[in-house]
């Protein structure tokens, strides 16, 4: 069991101006009650996706997800990873970040760009995205050297038979 006085600080847990909430209750404390949040920072290489692939699971397993969802969870964040890491700069990280809780797991995947062009949303890797997950998002964000492309999904957890 976690204790929360006794929890690691990461990076983002850390209380920002812009990150503050508008019923003043502290954004570090209230965390839990979204989920167990874990991200990894790996080289933006084709190579790196079993590692990431192997983490998903093992995090969604901690919540007691069945076998066809952490399978189809492992598909989507594969082929999430894979369209981030075509793009990618040489030399640059690919980095997930995934909130579990009981019912869904929501996944946000980015890596450095030097094109800021969307991904291609009529490609075969898309399709099978949209299959498998409930919501998708796609975005650019302009950083302060290169741009970031980030996929955001949603999956939610499937119900016992």
């Amino acid at each position: 069991m976690t204790d929360a006085r006794h929890r690691p600080t990461h990076p983002s847990a850390v209380p920002h101006p812009r990150r503050s909430r508008p019923d003043g209750a502290d954004p570090v404390l209230a965390a839990p009650t979204l989920g167990e949040l874990v991200e990894l920072r790996v080289d933006a290489d084709l190579a790196q996706l079993p590692l990431v692939r192997t983490m998903t699971a093992a995090v969604a397993m901690r919540r007691d997800y069945d076998v066809e969802s952490l399978a189809d969870l492992r598909l989507a964040v594969d082929e999430a990873c894979t369209l981030l890491v075509r793009r990618a700069l040489p030399f640059s990280a690919l980095t997930v970040r995934l909130r579990v809780a009981e019912a869904w797991v929501d996944v946000h995947c980015s890596v450095p760009v030097l094109d800021p062009t969307p991904i291609d949303e009529s490609g075969l890797g898309w399709t099978l995205l949209s299959a498998l997950v409930e919501s998708m998002t796609t975005g650019v964000a302009d950083e302060d050297v290169f741009a970031e492309l980030t996929i955001e999904l949603r999956m939610a957890k499937k119900a016992a038979a």
